[in-house]
């Protein structure tokens, strides 16, 4: 059996195998801060958030009038802008409850698309021959508003509701799944407006 016989020895290894690393003890500090904090997190949300949908509707609320802007990055070869303005405008005034058009309003239904060609080599990262092309991205509708904010004199724009859809659908086809996504946005844009009344 081999061994120091000096207790003094003996006394700074126990010692040291007792006391964790510095680095340990301020990682087990970090960790119960870490704890804490998302504790708290959890106990508070519920004092102020409410379901999304109310907070979503409460932005539509006294919206009698909106213009309505189009935008599209990129360009898509096979719809036009117009198009789409012109079907917005359709749906709201066949709507019987729905915000009338003004262009010169400040209140904006705002249509964004962002829908592009993808090869299926370029998706799975390699050359696949035969392969087809496909119209992958986004199609956002959204409410602007100017709101008041304590503090500053003059009202700023802001979203007060906002929507999504993503196209992923055969090139080909990629103009009918957009205008397609745009009719199911403005109906879920009106059923908020009518405070989830069908």
């Amino acid at each position: 059996m081999s061994g120091s016989g000096d207790p003094g020895e003996r006394e700074r290894a126990t010692l040291s195998e007792e006391r964790p690393a510095p680095y340990l003890r301020r990682w087990a500090v970090f960790s119960g801060l870490l704890v804490l904090a998302a504790g708290l997190a959890v106990a508070l949300v519920p004092a102020w958030a409410g379901p999304a949908e109310a907070q979503s509707r409460a932005g539509l609320q006294g919206l009698r009038r909106v213009a309505i802007e189009v935008t599209m990055a990129p360009d898509h070869p096979r719809l036009d802008p117009g198009a789409l303005e012109q079907r917005l405008e359709e749906l709201l005034v066949t709507s019987p409850a729905a915000p009338k058009l003004d262009l010169q309003s400040p209140d904006r239904l705002r249509l964004a698309v962002s829908v592009r060609a993808y090869t299926g080599s370029e998706l799975r990262g390699f050359y696949l021959p035969f392969s087809g092309t496909y119209g992958i991205g986004s199609v956002r509708l959204s409410v602007e508003r100017l709101v008041t904010i304590p503090g500053l004199a003059s009202p700023l724009p802001a979203v007060v509701w906002q929507t999504e859809r993503h196209a992923g659908g055969p090139w080909y086809r990629s103009a009918a799944e957009i205008m397609a996504l745009v009719d199911e946005l403005l109906a879920t844009f009106l059923e908020d407006y009518r405070g989830g009344k069908p």
